[in-house]
């Protein structure tokens, strides 16, 4: 299936529901960047009226819908030897491929894939050996539905000769496996034995009320923020499918292209490939289950730290430094409340209690180098000379720009110790995580 990472394009005729008749040419395209556009020009004078969904054939016969406001009121004016042509590219939220969407249709299921998730239950040198279930690997109930996380495999026949496939140096081996074979498909001719040729882990969404796209698509947000913490990367839907019920006879999947607004930086370090066997948690070390129902009650008190990662470029500067400090500081300030500190020790409580000794030693080398041993008091004065507007500034002018990046990093692996902590993963496997990413 194609990515939602990459770009893309499709040209065809468009209308509005049930105005077949007054079509127009148009090119949809798509990038992570820039979203869902269409490009379109419609001959005369005569323009559709406004409406929040389109419909489209497309040159390769698929049907698909554009979701989103569409008004080509301000659309460009030519004339050309006599001939009107109004032109103009207009954005929408989502580009559904597959089915043409109604303007008030509701959804109860949709499947997704997010970046780096193959790698985080099972290494990619080792696919192979990863066994098709058509169970899936657990279900979870939720307050909106039920969430799944199950095989999505690709097969090809196993032909009836089946030393064209497998092999073995030993003949006599490889001629008892054919013999033996010959008995089982003789024994079962009415079956048909498949050939595994790829595997994926998929989730699956089904609400217990029917929902939007918009509403479906921020639940695949809501779980790929979960899976950029548990990988320390920017982590967004690479597939998305959504099911239509048309009747009880005719169902169809769609694919869904959302319009999400990326810098290509952080599309790279998304797309990235990454080991299983480097990465802070994977599948194998803990329970995903609890994990994700805690996440889904208590995802939006960190959507502070989410955001941090998400819209990570690999790249530091004076102004984005001093914003990140100010805002970890402040984060800090709320984990020392919530846990009953309010005293001078607000910015060394959260270190102490959900850091490591290599988090504490690094912002006291750090801080240490401008003339502050307590590293507590240092992040509170650091804060504040950049808080405070017109405060005369010590800790800013001996620090360097790469002091203040380290700085800033060891608040915010302090910080994501402390998200990992409140959904319940284990301290050990928490500062294992920690001490994965913690910059040396």
């Amino acid at each position: 299936m194609e990515s939602l990472l990459v770009e893309n394009e499709w040209i065809g005729q468009f209308f509005l529901p049930d105005q077949f008749e007054n079509r127009f040419l148009g090119r949809v395209s798509f990038s992570p960047e820039d979203g869902v556009k269409l490009s379109f020009c419609i001959l005369g004078n005569d323009l559709p009226p406004s409406s929040d969904i389109l419909h489209g054939v497309l040159t390769t016969g698929e049907k698909c819908t554009l979701v989103g406001p569409f008004s080509p009121t301000y659309a460009g004016y030519t004339v050309n030897n006599g001939l009107i042509t109004r032109s103009g590219t207009n954005v929408f939220f989502f580009f559904v491929l597959g089915e043409f969407v109604d303007k008030d249709e509701m959804f109860k299921e949709i499947t997704f894939s997010v970046t780096g998730m193959q790698e985080f239950f099972f290494p990619r040198g080792f696919k192979d050996l990863v066994k098709y279930s058509n169970k899936p690997l657990f279900r979870l109930k939720t307050a909106y539905g039920e969430i799944e996380v199950g095989n999505n495999a690709k097969f090809g026949i196993l032909g009836k000769d089946i030393t064209s496939q497998i092999y073995n140096r030993n003949e006599d081996a490889l001629l008892e496996l054919k013999k033996a074979f010959e008995e089982i498909d003789q024994r079962y001719s009415n079956s048909f034995f498949l050939l595994k040729k790829d595997i994926a882990y998929m989730i699956t969404l089904r609400t217990s009320t029917e929902s939007t796209i918009q509403e479906l698509y921020k639940r695949i947000e809501e779980i790929s923020n979960l899976f950029a913490i548990l990988t320390y990367s920017p982590v967004f839907p690479e597939t998305i499918e959504i099911k239509h019920f048309k009747n009880s006879e005719h169902i169809v999947m769609s694919k869904v292209y959302p319009t999400r607004i990326l810098e290509e930086k952080t599309i790279k370090l998304s797309k990235r490939e990454r080991s299983h066997f480097h990465m802070p948690i994977t599948a194998s070390k803990i329970d995903l289950v609890p994990i994700v129902e805690s996440w889904l009650s208590l995802s939006k008190r960190f959507s502070t730290i989410v955001t941090s990662l998400q819209h990570e470029t690999g790249l530091r500067n004076e102004h984005s430094l001093y914003g990140e400090i100010v805002l970890y500081a402040t984060h800090f300030e709320y984990i020392s409340l919530s846990d009953g500190v309010t005293n001078h020790e607000k910015y060394k409580y959260p270190v102490n209690k959900y850091g490591t000794v290599q988090i504490e030693s690094g912002l006291s080398k750090v801080f240490q180098t401008a003339g502050e041993d307590d590293f507590g008091k240092g992040i509170s004065i650091l804060r504040n000379e950049i808080a405070h507007v017109g405060r005369p500034p010590r800790l800013l002018l001996e620090l360097s720009l790469s002091d203040m990046c380290y700085i800033s990093q060891f608040l915010q692996v302090t910080i994501l110790g402390y998200v990992l902590y409140t959904l319940g993963v284990n301290k050990e496997i928490i500062h294992e995580y920690q001490n994965r990413i913690t910059p040396k």
